[in-house]
């Protein structure tokens, strides 16, 4: 039998997972094609965050957080909740600048890219909360962040 606290441990060791093969998954080259890497990067970053946001809810309802429905529970839920919002509209925003990326403004797109980028990791540092399952899964998201970073900055123009 999978107890509430297995499942969330179980999810967090996929997120994990998930973060590192997205960090270590594309490696750094600087060629013209590029422009994709980093659009994919951004977006995997993205959908990273959006699983940190169902084990937040897992964490929760597994009562990891403390009582389901009480009220340290549900401070410690909304805290994560606004935190993961907050980063999720500058990944948002990652996102729609790096779709839009062209050859033409390379150097203009990666620092926008890269400014929101960190201004989501500064988010995800922000949040001090006494809870190591949580704070592993938003430094796994941190993680996932930067390595979105790192490819961005590696990129030359053609």
């Amino acid at each position: 039998m999978t107890t509430p606290i297995r499942l969330a441990r179980r999810q967090l060791a996929t997120l994990m997972m998930v973060a590192l093969v997205t960090y270590l998954g594309s490696g750094f080259a600087c060629s013209s094609s590029d422009v994709s890497k980093v659009k994919k990067k951004v977006a995997d970053a993205a959908a990273i965050l959006n699983t940190a946001a169902k084990s937040n809810r897992s964490l929760y309802q597994s009562g990891v957080y403390g009582v389901v429905g009480s009220p340290e529970a549900i401070s410690k839920r909304q805290k994560v909740a606004t935190v993961i919002h907050q980063a999720n509209e500058y990944l948002s925003l990652a996102v729609e600048r790096a779709a839009n990326l062209q050859a033409s403004d390379l150097e203009v797109g990666k620092s926008d890219i890269v400014k929101l980028l960190q201004q989501a990791t500064g988010v995800l540092n922000s949040l001090n909360i006494d809870n190591e399952n949580i704070r592993l899964v938003l430094q796994s998201e941190v993680t996932a962040i930067n390595a979105a970073v790192t490819l961005t900055l590696a990129i030359k123009g053609a």
